[in-house]
């Protein structure tokens, strides 16, 4: 049962393509009659611009998105010391409740009470490299967003041992969030997918620099 309370830490950790890089610019050859100190070097790659994407949407659409990563940010915020500390209190289950839509809620209360039961505390959030929208709804209801994140700095503890780190996370990853804000509410996360890849089933590399 250990290895399978830890092992689901790779899919939650609390619960799409991936830019590439360029190919480089081949070199310029000198001509016969060039001496070879005369060759020219290879200009570099311009750098994409990384808010680009933000043309596809209007400023209403925009301002939405802005408001919606602020509200996850809060949330990642606020759950990781309840994480730390891998006990599942009311505060936690009011937290959630503020967070998540019904029984979405639910499900990350009853994960925390299965750490809670088998001691695994996580402490530290993933650092994120990059955030942008994939899908805004015309009304700015809903927003898609997709994090390229690096999860080294999260560390998981079992009776308070570290453990295996997950091979698959040794490098920056892909991670989605689904938003809405429901009439006479704010901002609710209604789907957390760490794992994007596969269907949903596996961790899908990403390029920090993308």
């Amino acid at each position: 049962m250990k290895r399978t309370v830890v092992a689901a830490i790779a899919l939650t950790l609390a619960g799409t393509l991936a830019g590439c890089a360029g190919d480089d610019e081949p070199k310029t050859k000198p001509t016969p009659s060039a001496p070879t100190s005369s060759v020219p070097t290879a200009s570099p790659t311009p750098t994409a611009d990384p808010d680009a994407w933000r043309a596809r949407f209007t400023p209403e659409q925009l301002k939405a998105y802005d408001a919606a990563l602020q509200r996850f940010e809060s949330y990642e915020s606020r759950s990781e010391p309840i994480y730390a500390k891998g006990e599942a209190t009311k505060a936690a289950q009011q937290l959630f409740r503020d967070y998540f839509p019904s029984p979405a809620w639910r499900v990350r209360f009853d994960e925390l009470k299965t750490y809670e039961q088998y001691e695994v505390k996580i402490t530290g959030t993933p650092k994120v490299y990059w955030s942008r929208a994939t899908k805004i709804s015309d009304t700015g209801g809903s927003v898609t967003i997709r994090q390229c994140v690096d999860w080294r700095e999260v560390k998981t503890t079992q009776h308070d041992k570290p453990t295996k780190p997950i091979a698959s996370r040794q490098v920056p990853v892909l991670r989605e969030i689904s938003l809405s804000k429901p009439e006479g509410y704010d901002w609710l996360i209604y789907a957390l997918i760490d794992t994007p890849g596969a269907g949903g089933k596996k961790d899908k590399p990403c390029d920090p620099n993308s």
